[in-house]
């Protein structure tokens, strides 16, 4: 729902949207760190009935409720700020642990298969996530489904309360009808760290005994830096460039077709992973997302982007595939919760880093970001040549 906090910061910033975007998305992402670096290795040594996993994820989403609503009815850029860190701590204490549930149990020849399908069902996610907002944020569309005659400002604000109930009741449902697949055999006596054991355990990121899996962190980390560039300044952009009477409808359009894009090259490069080198996936897939970032550098035409975002949305979806596979591939048996953690790095401190690029867009321009895109991608796939898979280093280290 990127682009329901695009529209609130807007609404409450103006002008200085920009700076203000890129202040909540840093305190976000900060926040997200913290609590997954924390919570990630206690679920590992977690006990419960239902297994280590399951109180994390069905209480951080029950949490997460209560700064959903503050979120959607806050009245001041402070408001949102502070329900935007409540929903990024609570929902954080789920996802953490959630992410280790399929290491937990596919095994690595399926790791492929199992990511390409974990992506599908994201972008799933991520259209209705684009469609309630283009819909909802257009005011004409509110007061139709409303039956009122409400102002733009207002229309819009009542959308954003209807954007985040529909989510809130979709959240619900599918935790209901999936808690009970998240039940795992309670973990042993002997498998279980103390409290404080595991908090020092949390903080002790260090990654010298694990080299390959060092480096896919890097190269995660600068890829992921272009890739937010294009995802978190997407409204802004398609404002500034094309000047639409309907932004919202025409960066819904946009980001449908990278979604598009994103089932096709999440499927094919998930099975690919499974059969060969997870490094010539990334490669490619950064190729195609690089493309697509010189495109909408160059492009006047919004049915042009609309092209290109599909072409985004073919790397982006592969690389989110073939990303999570290789980390599943290098992740440390029993530590899954941890170094999905660490490896969540890479996703949320490029997001805190957007404070630059806000302040980029808002005094050269938006497309001035786009412009960038492509450096970081092709730095990125230099960094991923370094990395080794799970059975590349078996056969260094076998006599």
């Amino acid at each position: 729902m990127s682009q329901v906090l695009a529209q609130r910061v807007e609404h409450f910033a103006g002008d200085d949207k920009g700076r203000y975007i890129a202040l909540i998305g840093a305190c976000g992402a900060i926040i997200s760190t913290i609590v997954q670096l924390v919570v990630g290795p206690i679920s590992d040594n977690f006990s419960h009935p239902r297994g280590r996993r399951y109180p994390f994820v069905v209480g951080g989403v029950l949490l997460a409720v209560l700064p959903i609503f503050t979120f959607a009815f806050s009245q001041s850029f402070a408001q949102l700020l502070l329900s935007f860190i409540f929903i990024q701590l609570f929902l954080n204490i789920a996802i953490g642990p959630f992410q280790a549930i399929i290491p937990d149990r596919v095994p690595a020849s399926h790791h492929g298969k199992a990511a390409s399908w974990m992506g599908l069902w994201q972008l799933v996610g991520q259209v209705f996530g684009l469609i309630l907002p283009g819909l909802f944020l257009t005011p004409s569309i509110v007061n139709f489904l409303t039956r009122q005659n409400l102002p733009d400002a207002q229309a819009i604000s009542l959308g954003v309360i209807l954007s985040l109930s529909f989510c809130v009741a979709v959240m619900l449902i599918c935790l209901f009808l999936n808690a009970p697949l998240l039940k795992q055999p309670p973990l042993p006596a002997k498998g279980v760290l103390s409290l404080k054991s595991a908090l020092r355990d949390a903080f002790d990121i260090s990654l010298k005994d694990h080299p390959d899996f060092a480096w896919l962190l890097a190269s995660r980390f600068v890829i992921n830096i272009g890739i937010a560039s294009v995802v978190e300044f997407l409204l802004y952009y398609v404002k500034d460039v094309f000047h639409p009477p309907d932004p919202s409808i025409q960066t819904m359009w946009i980001a449908l077709s990278a979604t598009a894009g994103g089932v096709i090259g999440t499927l094919v490069a998930g099975r690919m992973a499974d059969r060969i080198s997870k490094r010539r996936v990334v490669y490619w897939s950064c190729g195609f997302a690089a493309l697509a970032g010189v495109g909408f550098c160059i492009t006047d035409s919004i049915i042009t982007a609309r092209v290109i975002g599909f072409i985004f949305g073919i790397g982006y979806g592969a690389f989110c595939a073939v990303d999570w596979a290789f980390a599943a591939n290098l992740i440390p048996k029993n530590r899954e919760g941890k170094f999905m953690a660490i490896f969540h790095i890479a996703f949320t401190v490029p997001q805190a880093l957007s404070f630059v690029f806000g302040i980029i867009g808002q005094n050269y321009g938006y497309r001035m970001i786009y412009a960038t895109v492509p450096f970081f991608l092709i730095a990125g796939s230099l960094l991923i040549s370094k990395v080794r898979e799970r059975h590349e280093i078996e056969a260094a280290q076998a006599p």
